[in-house]
Formats: structure tokens, sequence, C-alpha cells
């Protein structure tokens, strides 16, 4: 009798498991046909794949970066944590800076009529009809443009004429990512040349003054080998010699900005 009864039982307590499985079986079915039959949420799975995305995006770009700091061995980890941290980020356009201001802050800036014509007439007597105004175009696009087309000019005049005409271009289009260290060494010594055959000083110091807000320009400035270092030294002392002649104004403004390239003045 003992027996039977824990048969009976066994029985019930299996017909009650089977049963609560089946229950928890269709009740999961219930719950996939309900959300089956829902609306798909078009915009939110269209946020999920975006914000995936970004992310996947934002790894490569970080990865890249690092990869970057390594081969050019960036000389301490700040400088390394600098470039991944700021992978990501772009320039801004043109349209999101505000008007600027008419009033003229900065004693170095003379109306740029004075520096087009300037520039215009030595534009006429150098390039004789060699095309450069269309390079010019043409290198307005990338940084890779710009640097083949530097490489072809061999007349420094030219070579820093070349540099003025595209002044407005060169920090949101030409060196948007950053200048080369090569680049700024070897031009340091195009202004050399320049400022050996004029006087004025102020379109040189306006186009330091633009690379020097350049994206990375504090790792460009690093990565210059002493020679180049040696050749921006002569070039602020020469600043420095023809600005104490012209305007006392200009003294203080060149030391500003040989601080930036790292050069000490006296």
């Amino acid at each position: 009798m003992t027996i039977n009864r824990r048969v009976i039982l066994c029985y019930h307590v299996k017909l009650l498991w089977n049963s609560s499985r089946k229950h928890a079986k269709r009740k999961k079915e219930l719950c996939i046909m309900s959300a089956l039959k829902a609306p798909i949420d078009y915009k939110r799975l269209e946020e999920e794949l975006c914000a995936a995305l970004e992310a996947d995006k934002l790894y490569k770009l970080q990865n890249d970066a690092k990869i970057r700091a390594i081969e050019q061995a960036v000389p301490t980890y700040e400088h390394f944590r600098q470039m991944v941290n700021g992978a990501h980020l772009k320039p801004l356009d043109r349209n999101d800076m505000k008007s600027k201001s008419s009033v003229q802050w900065n004693p170095l800036i003379k109306p740029a009529k004075y520096h087009d014509s300037t520039v215009s007439e030595a534009l006429k007597k150098s390039t004789q009809g060699k095309g450069i105004e269309s390079t010019v175009i043409k290198s307005r696009k990338s940084c890779k443009d710009f640097l083949q087309s530097w490489r072809t000019i061999t007349d420094h005049s030219e070579k820093f004429i070349y540099v003025w005409n595209l002044r407005n271009d060169l920090q949101h289009h030409v060196f948007r990512v950053e200048i080369p260290a090569s680049f700024l060494g070897d031009f340091a010594n195009v202004c050399l040349q320049h400022l050996s055959k004029v006087d004025d000083i102020t379109p040189v110091i306006e186009l330091l003054s633009k690379l020097s807000m350049c994206n990375r320009f504090d790792l460009t400035v690093c990565f210059m080998t002493r020679d180049e270092k040696s050749t921006c030294e002569r070039l602020f002392q020469q600043l420095q010699l023809k600005g104490r002649s012209s305007d006392e104004s200009f003294e203080s403004a060149i030391k500003l900005l040989a601080a930036k390239y790292e050069i000490k003045l006296d």
C-alpha cells in the first residue's frame, strides 16, 4: 500500500512538472508572438545601429592614432595621450566661425590690400606664366597635393608666393590633420631667403602665425630636426632685427610668436 502511494505521488509530481513546463513554453511562445505582432520601432533600431557604427569608427581612429604615435616616437606619454584622445576631432568649418570684428587688435596686421598688391606684383615678376595660380587651386584640396606642388617649385620667391596665396586655406584644408615637420623647416628657409630681398616682414609673420594655429602644431615643432630648429632660430632673429628698425610694436609680437616655435629671443 505504501509503495502504491509513492507511485501515485510520483506520477502526480511528474504530471505537475510536465504541466508547468508546457505552461512556461506556451507563455514564451505567446511573448514571442506578441513581440512579432508589435510594430517595429525603426527609429530606435536606426539609433542603435548609428551608435554601434560610431563606436566602431572611434575605435578605429584611436587605434590608428596609437600606431601613428608609436611610429612617430612621440617624446612623452602626454603627447601620446593627446594624439589618441584627439583622433576623432575635426577642425571647425568656416561657417562655424563667428564673424570677425573689423577692429584690428594685432599691430602686425596691415590692410590686406597692401599685402595682396605687393605679393601680386611679385607674382607677376616671378611666375611669368608658369601656371602657379592653377597649382594653387588644385593644392587647396589636400596636403598631398600641396606638398607635391611645393616640391616642384624651385625658386624661393615663388614658393613664398605659393604659400601666401593659400594662407586662408592652411589651417582648415591643407594642414587640416597636421603639418609635416619637414615642410616647416623648408618654409623657414624660404622665409629667410624672402627676408633677404624685402623689408616688409608682416607677410612672413602672418604666415608663421597661421601655421602656428594649425592642428597638432606643437607635435610638429617637437619632431623638427636640430638643423630645422636652427633655421627657425635664424629666421626669428632676422625678424627681430628688421622689426626693431621698422616698428617697435613688432618686437613683443615676434617674441610671442617665437615662443610658439620654441625659439628664445634675447
